[in-house]
Protein backbone atom coordinates (compact mmCIF):
# COMPACT_ATOMS: atom_id res chain seq x y z
CA UNK A 1 0.00 0.00 0.00
CA UNK A 2 3.06 2.29 0.97
CA UNK A 3 4.70 1.88 -2.31
CA UNK A 4 1.66 2.18 -4.67
CA UNK A 5 1.05 5.63 -2.67
CA UNK A 6 4.75 6.68 -3.00
CA UNK A 7 4.18 5.98 -6.71
CA UNK A 8 1.13 7.85 -7.20
CA UNK A 9 2.41 11.01 -5.56
CA UNK A 10 5.88 10.69 -7.66
CA UNK A 11 3.58 10.90 -10.54
CA UNK A 12 1.46 13.21 -9.63
CA UNK A 13 4.46 15.81 -9.06
CA UNK A 14 6.05 14.50 -12.56
CA UNK A 15 3.06 15.87 -14.45
CA UNK A 16 2.61 18.87 -12.13
CA UNK A 17 3.82 22.54 -13.72
CA UNK A 18 3.84 25.20 -12.09
CA UNK A 19 4.78 28.67 -14.02
CA UNK A 20 7.29 31.25 -12.89
CA UNK A 21 5.26 33.89 -10.96
CA UNK A 22 2.60 30.92 -9.05
CA UNK A 23 6.35 29.64 -7.52
CA UNK A 24 7.19 32.48 -5.22
CA UNK A 25 5.41 35.46 -3.90
CA UNK A 26 6.06 39.03 -4.65
CA UNK A 27 7.76 39.46 -1.82
CA UNK A 28 10.48 36.50 -2.37
CA UNK A 29 11.46 38.94 -5.38
CA UNK A 30 14.86 40.05 -5.25
CA UNK A 31 14.95 43.46 -4.32
CA UNK A 32 16.99 46.13 -6.47
CA UNK A 33 19.73 47.93 -4.73
CA UNK A 34 18.93 51.32 -4.15
CA UNK A 35 20.80 54.43 -3.04
CA UNK A 36 19.60 55.58 0.67
CA UNK A 37 19.74 58.52 -0.28
CA UNK A 38 16.83 58.59 -3.04
CA UNK A 39 15.24 56.41 -1.21
CA UNK A 40 14.72 59.00 1.54
CA UNK A 41 13.73 61.41 -1.15
CA UNK A 42 11.12 59.35 -1.82
CA UNK A 43 9.97 58.47 1.49
CA UNK A 44 9.94 62.45 1.84
CA UNK A 45 8.14 63.05 -1.33
CA UNK A 46 5.65 60.44 0.20
CA UNK A 47 5.05 61.95 3.31
CA UNK A 48 5.14 65.24 2.16
CA UNK A 49 2.06 64.38 -0.69
CA UNK A 50 -0.08 62.82 2.09
CA UNK A 51 0.15 65.44 4.36
CA UNK A 52 -1.24 67.72 2.12
CA UNK A 53 -4.14 65.19 1.14
CA UNK A 54 -5.01 65.61 4.82
CA UNK A 55 -4.44 68.74 4.78
CA UNK A 56 -6.79 69.44 2.11
CA UNK A 57 -9.07 66.90 3.54
CA UNK A 58 -9.16 68.76 6.96
CA UNK A 59 -10.22 72.02 5.00
CA UNK A 60 -12.95 70.58 2.98
CA UNK A 61 -14.36 68.73 5.82
CA UNK A 62 -15.14 71.98 7.80
CA UNK A 63 -16.59 73.79 5.10
CA UNK A 64 -20.18 73.14 5.02
CA UNK A 65 -23.11 72.60 2.34
CA UNK A 66 -24.41 76.24 0.80
CA UNK A 67 -28.25 76.30 1.84
CA UNK A 68 -29.27 78.57 -1.36
CA UNK A 69 -32.36 80.69 0.91
CA UNK A 70 -28.85 81.74 2.93
CA UNK A 71 -27.02 82.78 0.52
CA UNK A 72 -27.02 86.71 -0.30
CA UNK A 73 -26.73 88.34 -3.58
CA UNK A 74 -23.86 90.07 -5.04
CA UNK A 75 -25.37 93.03 -5.56
CA UNK A 76 -27.19 92.97 -2.40
CA UNK A 77 -24.20 92.61 -0.24
CA UNK A 78 -21.78 95.43 -1.88
CA UNK A 79 -24.43 97.46 0.33
CA UNK A 80 -24.73 95.66 3.01
CA UNK A 81 -23.52 98.16 5.41
CA UNK A 82 -26.13 100.24 3.94
CA UNK A 83 -29.13 97.33 4.85
CA UNK A 84 -28.03 96.98 8.37
CA UNK A 85 -29.93 99.68 10.98
CA UNK A 86 -28.76 100.27 14.50
CA UNK A 87 -30.76 99.09 17.10
CA UNK A 88 -31.88 102.85 18.87
CA UNK A 89 -30.49 103.07 22.47
CA UNK A 90 -33.07 102.40 25.29
CA UNK A 91 -33.18 104.29 28.49
CA UNK A 92 -33.15 101.77 31.31
CA UNK A 93 -36.49 103.73 32.36
CA UNK A 94 -38.23 102.52 29.35
CA UNK A 95 -36.66 98.40 29.29
CA UNK A 96 -38.21 98.53 32.84
CA UNK A 97 -41.67 99.88 31.54
CA UNK A 98 -42.10 97.53 28.70
CA UNK A 99 -40.56 94.73 31.15
CA UNK A 100 -43.72 95.02 33.13
CA UNK A 101 -46.15 95.59 30.09
CA UNK A 102 -44.97 92.39 28.87
CA UNK A 103 -45.51 90.72 32.39
CA UNK A 104 -48.89 91.99 32.24
CA UNK A 105 -49.74 90.47 28.86
CA UNK A 106 -48.37 87.49 30.13
CA UNK A 107 -50.62 87.39 32.76
CA UNK A 108 -53.72 88.85 31.07
CA UNK A 109 -53.17 86.26 28.62
CA UNK A 110 -52.82 82.78 30.49
CA UNK A 111 -56.04 84.40 32.62
CA UNK A 112 -58.08 84.20 29.19
CA UNK A 113 -56.48 80.99 28.09
CA UNK A 114 -57.62 79.59 31.14
CA UNK A 115 -60.96 81.25 31.18
CA UNK A 116 -61.81 79.69 27.86
CA UNK A 117 -60.67 76.51 28.94
CA UNK A 118 -63.66 77.01 31.37
CA UNK A 119 -65.98 77.90 29.29
CA UNK A 120 -65.30 74.94 26.96
CA UNK A 121 -65.53 72.22 29.44
CA UNK A 122 -68.64 73.80 31.34
CA UNK A 123 -70.75 74.17 27.74
CA UNK A 124 -69.58 70.42 26.88
CA UNK A 125 -71.00 69.30 30.33
CA UNK A 126 -73.92 71.00 29.86
CA UNK A 127 -74.49 69.74 26.41
CA UNK A 128 -74.06 66.10 28.02
CA UNK A 129 -76.47 66.72 30.08
CA UNK A 130 -79.36 67.72 27.76
CA UNK A 131 -78.62 65.03 25.76
CA UNK A 132 -79.33 62.69 28.71
CA UNK A 133 -82.45 64.36 29.25
CA UNK A 134 -83.35 64.06 25.89
CA UNK A 135 -83.02 60.86 25.47
CA UNK A 136 -84.70 60.30 28.45
CA UNK A 137 -87.59 62.26 26.65
CA UNK A 138 -87.31 61.06 23.29
CA UNK A 139 -85.16 58.67 21.92
CA UNK A 140 -86.37 59.68 18.53
CA UNK A 141 -85.23 63.35 18.76
CA UNK A 142 -82.16 62.45 20.61
CA UNK A 143 -80.68 60.32 17.51
CA UNK A 144 -81.90 63.18 15.14
CA UNK A 145 -79.68 65.72 17.60
CA UNK A 146 -76.74 63.61 17.28
CA UNK A 147 -76.49 63.31 14.01
CA UNK A 148 -73.88 65.44 11.74
CA UNK A 149 -75.32 68.46 9.73
CA UNK A 150 -73.42 68.04 6.32
CA UNK A 151 -74.62 71.62 5.45
CA UNK A 152 -73.06 73.38 8.29
CA UNK A 153 -69.35 73.67 7.16
CA UNK A 154 -69.26 73.48 2.97
CA UNK A 155 -67.02 71.19 2.04
CA UNK A 156 -66.36 70.99 -1.36
CA UNK A 157 -64.08 68.44 -3.24
CA UNK A 158 -62.78 68.51 -6.40
CA UNK A 159 -60.89 65.40 -7.36
CA UNK A 160 -60.24 62.83 -9.92
CA UNK A 161 -63.65 60.76 -11.01
CA UNK A 162 -64.08 57.16 -11.10
CA UNK A 163 -63.95 56.25 -14.23
CA UNK A 164 -61.98 52.94 -15.70
CA UNK A 165 -58.48 53.07 -17.31
CA UNK A 166 -58.59 53.50 -20.87
CA UNK A 167 -58.17 49.87 -22.38
CA UNK A 168 -54.87 49.96 -24.51
CA UNK A 169 -53.06 52.86 -23.16
CA UNK A 170 -49.44 52.77 -22.97
CA UNK A 171 -48.59 55.61 -20.70
CA UNK A 172 -45.54 57.76 -21.70
CA UNK A 173 -41.96 56.69 -19.60
CA UNK A 174 -40.92 60.02 -18.82
CA UNK A 175 -37.04 60.98 -18.30
CA UNK A 176 -35.74 61.10 -14.88
CA UNK A 177 -33.22 64.09 -14.71
CA UNK A 178 -31.16 63.97 -11.71
CA UNK A 179 -30.82 67.70 -10.27
CA UNK A 180 -28.83 67.23 -7.37
CA UNK A 181 -26.35 69.32 -6.68
CA UNK A 182 -22.92 67.58 -5.75
CA UNK A 183 -20.89 69.68 -3.00
CA UNK A 184 -17.01 67.98 -2.93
Amino acid sequence: MLKLVSHLNSAFSRNLHISAPLSGSVFMKRQKKVDPEVAKVREARKRKKLEREIRDMQKHSKKSKPVEELTIDVRRAKNLPERIREMPVISEEKAEERALILKEYSKFAHQQRLADEKWLKESIKRQNAALKELKRVSPDLYNAAIQLDQNLLPFHFKGPSLTPPIKGYVSPDGEYVDTTKSWT
